[in-house]
């Protein structure tokens, strides 16, 4: 049940954390359109105008070339058995669509890959939806605004921004739901400086030099990159 938040004197506001899960295919052509990956999952979190949590959607979805790629079904544990008597691609937005309703939403994921993969991947199968243009007008990449409030130029994933914080990751990674509770938790932190500055200490040491120093990262460089990982925001793992 969506319990909804009014704040008197002005508009309703929703945001809501996206995180979708794609399976690799055959490249598929129609046209000039081309399409690489579909749709298998898609979990979201609905915030207030204040970044309280208050509702979560998830489905999975079925796709329509081929079966699952052996790589995604080890990396998100999504098989062919999970997906039968799933929505295919065009209900499943229509329900997802519904779901997000018609209040004023912002919409954010990690990264900008998964608004890719909604635009191409209705634009290959000929779904056309008002939800479309509200979303790619209205989306933020919160990886790209995290690493801004690091002071940070390269991208970081999503798991490596849980790690390295004092906050324990919330259900299985390469989930959609889990993902895109971890990262609305982590952007309900951002939107409160003080919270954001306690829980977020240790990565936010390692970027933020001392007085005329450098900082942790600058001077231990090979040590926190083995820690840290390839620091490389690429599609395959926007949502690590």
């Amino acid at each position: 049940m969506c319990i909804k938040t009014y704040e008197k004197g002005s508009a309703f506001v929703n945001h809501i954390m996206i995180d979708l899960e794609m399976n690799k295919i055959d490249r598929q052509y129609r046209g000039d359109k081309k399409l690489s990956s579909e749709l298998i999952e898609i979990g979201a979190v609905k915030m207030n105008s204040k970044f309280v949590p208050f509702d979560r959607y998830q489905t999975y979805v079925m796709p329509s070339f081929g079966k699952m790629n052996s790589k995604i079904i080890e990396l998100t544990g999504i098989t062919d058995a999970k997906l039968v008597g799933a929505p295919v691609f065009e209900d499943a937005m229509k329900d997802f669509a519904e779901w997000i309703g018609d209040e004023e939403t912002t919409f954010y994921s990690w990264s900008m890959s998964d608004i890719r993969q909604f635009l191409n991947e209705s634009a290959f199968k000929e779904f056309e939806h008002p939800i479309l243009n509200r979303m790619k007008d209205n989306w933020v990449d919160f990886q790209e605004e995290y690493s801004r409030l690091l002071g940070i130029e390269k991208k970081i994933k999503l798991s490596q921004a849980v790690m390295a914080a004092d906050y324990e990751f919330t259900g299985a990674q390469h989930t959609a739901l889990a993902d895109a509770v971890n990262t609305a938790e982590i952007l309900r932190l951002s939107k409160n400086p003080e919270e954001f500055e306690r829980v977020m200490k240790p990565v936010l040491d390692l970027f933020r030099p001392a007085k005329k120093q450098n900082t942790l990262l600058d001077m231990c460089p090979e040590f926190f990159q083995s820690v840290l990982g390839d620091m490389s925001g690429s599609h395959e793992e926007h949502n690590d």
